[in-house]
């Protein structure tokens, strides 16, 4: 083999490589997606059980990178069966339409040492906006975790309609939280 067929080889390899460990998937045990908003001033939680994170990522080349994230609506859980019931209506979730939500986002930028700031869409109840999600990076070796924080208003995605459109009881403020683990993807 001649040096260049062998430089090239090596070249191709390398690119391979790097392209392949830029490349995460989502492990569902140690993730986790949660929310809170605020009834009569008191914490109202809940989370998602069923969720997909899928991230092309390299720290040090941000602006070359995606973030997906698929929700399924219909595993919310606000750990009371009447709450339950009452958000699968059309004034809250409409999950007899809308039982899907994806975040998708090509923009992500360094915000400060091991932070970034994924810019995208987010589609939820049939209503598409532009959101920034802001997440922090920990990679130890194979695995990695990005977790973050966001605030999102429920009634700029028609969740909370009717007598609900105001934030008294129940604010309009939502908060997010993610913790999400994440091993190479194939």
């Amino acid at each position: 083999m001649t040096r260049i067929a062998l430089l090239c080889s090596l070249l191709s390899f390398s690119w391979t490589a790097v392209a392949a460990a830029a490349e995460w998937r989502m492990d569902p045990a140690a993730s986790r997606l949660e929310f809170s908003a605020r009834y009569q001033g008191e914490p109202a939680p809940g989370k998602f059980k069923q969720f997909d994170t899928r991230l092309n990522f390299d720290p040090a080349h941000p602006a070359k990178s995606e973030l997906i994230v698929k929700v399924t609506m219909t595993s919310f859980d606000m750990d009371s069966a009447e709450i339950n019931d009452a958000v699968r209506g059309p004034e809250w979730f409409d999950l007899a339409k809308f039982t899907h939500a994806e975040f998708h986002s090509t923009d992500i930028q360094r915000a400060a040492t091991d932070h970034f700031v994924a810019r995208g869409m987010l589609n939820l109840k049939g209503v598409q906006r532009a959101v920034e999600v802001p997440f922090s990076w920990k990679a130890d070796g194979k695995n990695a975790t990005m977790s973050g924080e966001l605030t999102l208003d429920r009634t700029a995605f028609g969740i909370g309609t009717g007598e609900w459109a105001t934030g008294d009881p129940i604010a309009l403020a939502v908060k997010v939280n993610f913790n999400v683990r994440l091993q190479p993807g194939s």
